[in-house]
């Protein structure tokens, strides 16, 4: 039993000629040149329609998931860019796929946890992993969350919402050749195969711990009975009026873990997307943060990002003996990507995890709105993290 995966990656602009040039390359590597399945990531400007068409038909019988991103992560390199498709093409005798569509589930986030998780169930005796892709502009993720959670019990789920190019108009999830908005696209694993996940962030606390005194629909009113966006400008330049850059790439919140994190470092971060100036108000995406959470301004360590980063990839190797992964799945914050590291984003994110975990592993992921990975067993929605999924044959 055995799994072999490829990657294929395309910076052409036209959507149909990029869909088949990585689709091709990915498949060119497999043995009998055919995949079980396949993941594509694709940046926002796409023609996505036509983009799936294409790798369609360059891989016909493969069932294929995936979603847009900020930006695509590949092999050694993280591709920001106007026009960036990745495709990972998997062959194995080892493991199960299984893909699940959940369709508008901003509407009703906790039924659509359990829709999907009953799902699963139906279709897997023993998922070894769930993987999601969801919207990353809509729904309360949090909520789905708990309520998948709480239908398939143990079985980790990992993951990250959609994105576009930093604009935060719309995003796009991937099944077959179906474009799907405001949607959940899944796929769970089973068989001879061991899933290690692990998560971090490179956040450090300042300040003293406040409490959220109002809060309503992902919006976060005041911080200790004072508009949140004064509470948080404290933190910045003098000078600024906005939620700009420095603002959202530098400070967030922290959400304590309650109960025993397990080495994790003890928050869940947390960054505002929007500010409503009459207000003072700041919307966090993905849910979660209500009225009387305790909460703790953070702000990001670049330094700490890359150490944390890598002992994240230590730590999944030495849970194989350092044997390599058959391959792996990043889930990378767009706010972790050019934007913190400019021009030496892959050489900071990208090549220290690779090479710990294996120069030659297949290795694919994007960079998203929100990342999802548990901790202590328990799913999260996270932001400014980066979600490792190393897949290994049991029997290798």
């Amino acid at each position: 039993m055995s799994t072999h995966a490829s990657v294929g990656l395309s910076s052409l602009d036209d959507s149909s000629a990029a869909g088949r040039e990585a689709a091709a390359a990915a498949v060119a590597a497999l043995p009998g040149r055919r995949a079980d399945f396949a993941l594509v990531f694709a940046t926002a400007d796409h023609a996505h329609p036509a983009l799936l068409h294409a790798i369609a038909a360059a891989m016909p019988g493969t069932e294929v998931l995936g979603c847009s991103g900020e930006g695509v992560i590949a092999h050694d390199e993280s591709f920001e860019a106007s026009a960036a498709v990745a495709v990972m093409a998997i062959a194995s005798t080892a493991i199960r796929f299984d893909t699940f569509i959940v369709e508008e589930y901003g509407d009703a986030p906790a039924a659509a946890g359990r829709r999907l998780g009953q799902m699963i169930k139906a279709a897997q005796r023993d998922p070894k992993c769930v993987c999601l892709l969801s919207d990353g502009l809509v729904g309360n993720c949090t909520d789905f969350l708990a309520a998948l959670h709480q239908e398939i019990g143990g079985v980790p789920i990992v993951g990250g919402t959609a994105a576009d190019a930093m604009t935060f108009e719309r995003t796009f999830q991937y099944a077959g050749t179906k474009v799907l908005s405001g949607g959940v696209v899944a796929f769970a694993m089973s068989g001879d195969v061991d899933v290690e996940i692990a998560v971090s962030h490179g956040c450090a606390p300042i300040g003293l711990e406040r409490t959220v005194t109002r809060a309503a629909d992902g919006w976060i009113r005041e911080i200790d009975g004072i508009p949140a966006w004064q509470v948080f400008k404290q933190y910045l330049a003098d000078d600024a009026e906005d939620l700009n850059v420095d603002g959202i790439t530098h400070l967030c919140i922290g959400e304590p873990i309650d109960g025993d994190s397990h080495g994790y470092d003890p928050y869940v971060i947390r960054t505002p997307l929007q500010l409503d100036q009459p207000s003072g108000a700041l919307f966090f995406p993905g849910g979660g943060l209500t009225e009387g959470n305790r909460i703790q301004l953070t702000r990001r360590d670049p330094e700490k990002i890359r150490k944390s980063a890598q002992a994240c990839a230590a730590r999944l190797l030495d849970s194989h003996d350092g044997r390599a992964p058959a391959f792996v799945l990043q889930f990378d914050c767009a706010g972790r990507g050019r934007i913190l590291f400019g021009a030496c984003a892959a050489a900071e994110i990208v090549v220290p995890l690779r090479q710990t975990l294996g120069p030659q592993t297949p290795w694919l992921g994007f960079h998203t709105y929100g990342e999802i990975a548990p901790i202590a067993g328990r799913p999260y929605y996270h932001n400014y993290t980066v979600a490792l999924c190393a897949v290994y044959d049991r029997a290798a």
